[in-house]
């Protein structure tokens, strides 16, 4: 026992309020266990559902998400708080604290003059302690039938709190009982009443059930879970706060060039100036905003999931049933929301980059200053592997879509020997017959077209807003995706017969009718990586590695099918022909799976980088002849099929890994 009867130092997180960080007021307890004061839930709960959720009839928990609905939905939102159980145990908790702060003197002798003499006994009754002679000779005379107790020897921090919870408050009957399939506590009248109906194994008495978790793992797994689970949320705090870092070097960046700018033009700038700062404070708060949601999220769970797991520890350690079985329950609350929490922000998972984008020389109007772009770029999520839901490899596949990309404009069946599938959803196909690249969203909407002088083949993606084209003979076309149209941005002339592209750090790797790969600068320098004996029609950057991946449209067993070109020219066969013949479209995934379509063995298949693990996705049976193309973004890709039907020729399928 602390010294005083003070309540030992680990009691004091449930006194917290997770809200405000200051001592619970009013403390409210919902479903999931987790407590707040009255006021802050209040305030939450009317901030939480305020505008277009004014509607809702539930909330999420401040701590673990779970949804929470209110006994009266028909009350005001501000007064749902209201409605929840007090926690009595924290009450008590509280005002133990509070009497415990003061050293207990003996009141009697405070009167006569002695105002240190230290007291033995506390008095329920009056609220006043005693030294053993006043118990005697004032208290005992007079109430020698209330509850006092002996302080030098009863920890009443524990006492207390033991005493409130041991009291079932319907029927004022000792909480002796516990059901497990309902998961909830009871006296003996609450389990006749509520509990008739339950199998027998599964009612049993509260130090029955903590024997049984004792002796089995839940509590040991539980323990663990919520290690793994504050742990990611660990990372995830960590790295939002580079983030944040990261924007404000951003948003200094851009001001500093911004005002470098003005220096060197007229005074007739300043409402230019004026604007484009604003449009860049403008864009830097509302990113901030969005992951500082996302970081407190975390932040909170991560501090809830880490009390947890030391109350839990102390119940196990006290022997204390009822705790333990509280705590069991919070934890595992906590760690569902943690994984739904993992799920929610896994996909997509980017950072933020805003930058001041200068405009060329004599540039007039508004634009006179430039413009401030925000550039989302897909990054590796930083929680460990071990606690997030099933990877890309171990999913199966199903059609979810599948649309018609001919327009009236063509005159010919298509061929698509190129896809890239953006990051906001929209797919461009390139069109090798029509000699046309085209613009669709993946629900299927025609957005724009292109026309190109040549025959388009493979396609890669730049950056968010850019993809570039390998045309057979006419080099290769920049082009921009930007307001739902595409414009040609510029042309890298290449004296080759191109079929496959990919990008890579600031240059093009293309391959050629002849089996020749090379790197192509933006000036048209080319540099020859490796020569393949069949032609390579497609090709892939896995950014994790800087390698290039190679399809080669071969048939013949033993021959290549799939390989790996190192920054350093260096080649690394990963597959050989056989489960896969005909290798053309290639893709790669963010978990590092490489995606081949096989024209001649008519199948899609997924492998590991290294080719160790190989299965077939998709075959005939799923609609898939002579697959010619495929692009991967996120848990769903693309796929185009040069079928012997002019329907399926001219249509794209989108399917969804689950």
């Amino acid at each position: 026992m602390a010294e005083g009867g003070r309540p030992p130092e680990l009691d004091l997180h449930l006194l917290e309020c997770p809200i405000c960080l200051d001592r619970l007021q009013q403390p409210k307890s919902l479903p999931c266990l987790h407590s707040f004061c009255q006021e802050c839930l209040g305030t939450y709960i009317a901030k939480e559902i305020s505008g277009k959720r004014m509607s809702d009839t539930s909330f999420p928990c401040p701590i673990c998400r779970r949804t929470t609905s209110p006994v009266n939905q028909a009350d005001p939102k501000e007064k749902w708080a209201e409605q929840f159980p007090t926690n009595v145990v924290i009450q008590d908790l509280i005002q133990l604290k509070e009497r415990s702060s003061e050293l207990p003197y003996c009141k009697p002798c405070q009167t006569k003059g002695n105002p240190t003499n230290p007291a033995k006994f506390w008095c329920k009754m009056m609220n006043a302690h005693f030294c053993e002679n006043c118990k005697e000779q004032h208290h005992d005379i007079i109430h020698n039938d209330c509850d006092i107790l002996d302080i030098s020897e009863y920890d009443i921090s524990r006492s207390k709190p033991e005493e409130s919870l041991s009291k079932c408050d319907q029927h004022e009957e000792k909480i002796l009982w516990y059901c497990e399939k309902h998961q909830r506590l009871g006296c003996h009248v609450c389990m006749i009443k509520y509990h008739r109906q339950c199998e027998q194994e599964v009612v049993m008495t509260a130090k029955e059930y903590l024997e049984r978790l004792k002796s089995g793992t839940r509590l040991r797994d539980m323990k663990e879970m919520l290690k793994k689970g504050a742990e990611a949320m660990k990372s995830l705090v960590k790295d939002f706060e580079e983030q944040i870092h990261t924007l404000v070097q951003n948003q200094e960046n851009a001001l500093k060039s911004i005002t470098d700018l003005r220096q060197r033009i007229e005074e007739e700038l300043d409402e230019c100036q004026k604007a484009v700062t604003d449009d860049l404070v403008t864009k830097y708060k509302d990113e901030k905003e969005n992951i500082e949601v996302w970081l407190r999220q975390c932040d909170r769970l991560m501090k809830g999931m880490q009390n947890t797991m030391k109350s839990s520890v102390k119940a196990v350690e006290e022997n204390n049933p009822m705790e333990v079985i509280m705590m069991y329950q919070r934890g595992q609350a906590e760690i569902e929301s943690c994984q739904d929490l993992i799920k929610d922000m896994r996909e997509p998972y980017t950072s933020v980059c805003i930058q001041h984008q200068v405009p060329k020389p004599g540039t007039q109007g508004d634009q006179m200053l430039g413009k401030i772009v925000i550039e989302k770029l897909r990054r590796r999520f930083p929680v460990d592997p071990g606690f997030l839901p099933q990877p890309l490899s171990e999913r199966q596949a199903k059609e979810i879509r599948k649309f018609n990309v001919r327009i009236p404009a063509d005159k010919s069946t298509l061929r698509i020997c190129g896809i890239v599938y953006l990051p906001d959803n929209n797919i461009v196909v390139s069109d090798w017959r029509n000699k046309r690249l085209k613009l669709f969203t993946d629900e299927g909407q025609y957005l724009d077209q292109l026309t190109v002088p040549g025959d388009p083949c493979d396609m890669c993606l730049v950056n968010n807003t850019t993809v570039a084209v390998a045309v057979r003979g006419k080099g290769v076309h920049v082009v921009k995706v930007e307001d739902k149209k595409l414009s040609l941005s510029s042309v890298i002339n290449i004296d080759k017969e191109l079929r496959g592209i990919t990008h890579t750090d600031g240059k093009f790797v293309v391959s050629g009718s002849d089996g020749e790969v090379y790197s192509l600068t933006q000036d048209g320098d080319t540099d020859m990586l490796h020569k393949y004996d069949k032609i390579c029609w497609n090709l892939a950057h896995d950014t994790e590695t800087d390698d290039i991946l190679v399809s080669t449209f071969s048939n013949k067993n033993g021959q290549v099918a799939v390989s790996r070109l190192s920054p350093d020219k260096r080649r690394t066969d990963v597959m050989k022909v056989g489960v896969v013949r005909g290798s053309n479209g290639i893709d790669i995934d963010s978990e590092g799976n490489i995606y081949v379509c096989g024209f001649y063995s008519q199948n899609v298949v997924q492998m590991s980088g290294d080719g160790t693990r190989v299965r077939v996705l998709l075959t005939s049976t799923h609609g898939i002849e002579k697959p010619s193309a495929i692009a991967v973004n996120g848990e769903k890709f693309v796929v185009s099929n040069e079928c012997s039907t002019a329907d399926d020729r001219n249509s794209i399928r989108i399917f969804q890994l689950y």
